[in-house]
């Protein structure tokens, strides 16, 4: 089994409609992650992480165009997403690695 986090959550339905869409589903479920095990909370909190870090997570993601999700993008997504499917594939990408 893979342990790569991000082909995990590539998995993940993602429930928008192609217009509108700035950034694919696995990069803000992975900003999420990577702003709750740093210890934010909320998705000001989340926002703010991901801002704080901005260039750094453009570099080491590869993200197109210079632009990260908003705290609003963030809000949309973990609102609607799939809780029990990337609860699913996160516990099955953890137990790849533990």
């Amino acid at each position: 089994m893979s342990a790569n986090l991000i082909e995990k959550l590539k998995k993940v339905r993602d429930f928008r409609t192609r217009k509108g869409q700035r950034h694919p589903l696995w990069l803000v479920l992975l900003l999420v992650i990577m702003g709750t095990m740093n210890g934010c909370q909320g998705y000001r909190g989340l926002g703010d992480f991901v801002k704080r870090h901005k260039q750094s997570l453009i570099e080491i993601l590869e993200i197109p165009k210079d632009r990260v999700p908003s705290y609003s993008t963030i809000r949309r997504v973990m609102m609607r997403v799939n809780f029990e499917e990337l609860t699913r594939l996160f516990n099955q990408w953890a137990g790849s690695i533990c």
